[in-house]
């Protein structure tokens, strides 16, 4: 039996889920403000685990395959993508974890990201950096685990599109024949709190894009309420008219993305389902919308969870590991596979930028 972990570093929270073959050994979840301020928190509930044999640490943008105690400076940017320093070379909140994790030689891996996956055909990369991160990609796992025993079948006969629903983001991705095939990422569709793809002519009157825009002009800053939260902005809905055309305009995004990444599939009679993950996905607002407007697709439903508090990603991160070492989720791991994970976020980048020099500044 293998003692695994997965960790999901969200937005919202970072939850944190253990398991021994089948036996949940730790379910928990911290807000991220706190691990933010504190990193050392996420390695005391890591070392709540004894005798680890695998974990999948949180990895962001994500690398293929790669081993915690490897990870160089230019690795764990290449994880994050901010250039925004605490102190003199050091990165914040996942970067510093990552750090602490190779400090004390925790058995730990980063897993890749949607781009690194060979089943995803290069032409679908061209100009593309957010396809999915790496826990959207962990997500994805639980959702195939969930298919492979609801209807008996193998990882091979799993087919659907996840829309995983998460408190600054949201993301869409298309799995066919058990293999994740293309993603649209979290950056490229308005979220909660996420503005979504950039229009170029406002990209340009800006003038000087930071991170910090892309984490605002989503549904939350559309309202007027910033500071609320999923359910509490649903609930405003109902009698605020600014609110109402913030929660239309996020549906519509979400059902475009849906829509087009439906024509990524061979045929559209492979799509069994659309299965709603992420934390607004329990929100009986977003799941009667998303009923409605994506059954024209597939018949929509919740992804099960496998755990009481932990997100799916967590969970999916718990079964990479387990598949990894060669437990239970081997065929799982090895139909989508993670293990020849290849390249760089960078690769098929054609929008003339500094790349070289972005690289040499990082060695």
């Amino acid at each position: 039996m293998y003692r695994v972990l997965g960790i999901d570093p969200g937005s919202k929270s970072w939850d944190f889920f253990g398991l021994e073959d089948n036996k949940i050994i730790l379910d928990t979840s911290l807000p991220t403000k706190e691990l933010i301020s504190d990193p050392q928190k996420a390695i005391t509930i890591i070392k709540s685990v004894e005798n680890i044999d695998l974990m999948v640490a949180p990895s962001g943008f994500g690398l293929p395959l790669k081993n915690v105690h490897e990870l160089t400076e230019q690795d764990i940017f290449f994880t994050l993508l901010k250039f925004e320093q605490k102190d003199k070379n050091k990165l914040v909140g996942l970067g510093e974890v990552l750090r602490l994790i190779k400090a004390q030689n925790i058995p730990g891996i980063i897993v890749p990201g949607v781009k690194h996956l060979t089943t995803v055909p290069k032409y679908r990369k061209i100009n593309k950096i957010d396809m999915g991160t790496a826990d959207k990609i962990c997500t994805v796992v639980t959702g195939i685990r969930d298919q492979m025993e609801r209807y008996k079948v193998s990882p091979k006969d799993t087919n659907f599109i996840m829309v995983e629903i998460g408190y600054g983001f949201t993301a869409v991705l298309a799995i066919e024949n058990g293999q994740i095939i293309d993603g649209i990422g979290g950056s490229n569709i308005m979220g909660f709190r996420a503005c979504g793809s950039l229009d170029g002519e406002l990209a340009y009157l800006i003038k000087t894009i930071h991170k910090k825009n892309i984490y605002k002009g989503g549904v939350a800053y559309i309202s007027g309420y910033s500071d609320l939260s999923l359910k509490e902005i649903t609930l405003l809905a109902k009698k605020d008219e600014q609110t109402k055309i913030a929660l239309k305009a996020y549906i519509s995004s979400v059902k475009k993305a849906v829509f087009g990444i439906a024509s990524s599939f061979s045929s559209k009679d492979k799509i069994k389902e659309v299965l709603l993950a992420g934390r607004g996905s329990n929100l009986t607002y977003f799941r009667e919308k998303m009923i409605r407007g994506l059954n024209d697709i597939a018949p929509v439903r919740i992804m099960k969870s496998f755990s009481q508090i932990a997100k799916r990603a967590a969970q999916g991160a718990a079964f990479i590991a387990n598949g990894i070492l060669g437990g239970r989720f081997e065929s799982i791991i090895n139909n989508l596979k993670i293990k020849e994970a290849t390249g760089s976020i960078l690769d098929d980048i054609f929008i003339p930028f500094e790349k070289e020099k972005l690289i040499s500044d990082l060695d």
